[in-house]
């Protein structure tokens, strides 16, 4: 796949594209690069570990829900919000990211999705 020039803008094409279960899955121990912008408008790329993929339980039926873990640097330390994160070979997507806490060796993040299946 030929990846756009990175960008941390998030567009109507990234917005639309869906992380859905069955990538997911595939993700543990892989990283993706996170888009982010800083005062001056630059894009700035941090790579995050995917530690974990976790199911979680369907309280709706016909939907998926899951949530990734990642780890990133100690620093800098990314804000909640929704960033470009960008896959080596499948792409761009739009992931909303929460810290969870940090230590010596990083920030540890969370990512929550649902989708239907």
């Amino acid at each position: 796949m030929t990846l756009p020039e990175a960008t941390y803008q998030l567009d109507d094409a990234v917005w639309s594209r869906v992380l859905k279960q069955e990538l997911a899955s595939q993700l543990q121990g892989q990283s993706l690069v996170f888009l982010c912008g800083d005062a001056a408008g630059q894009t700035h790329q941090i790579s995050l570990l995917v530690t974990a993929f976790e199911l979680q339980s369907r309280a709706v039926p016909g939907m998926a829900a899951f949530r990734l873990n990642f780890q990133g640097p100690p620093a800098p330390s990314l804000p909640s919000q929704t960033y470009r994160a960008r896959h080596a070979d499948w792409g761009d997507f739009a992931i909303m990211l929460s810290a969870t806490g940090a230590d010596a060796q990083g920030v540890y993040y969370e990512a929550q999705f649902s989708h239907a299946l």
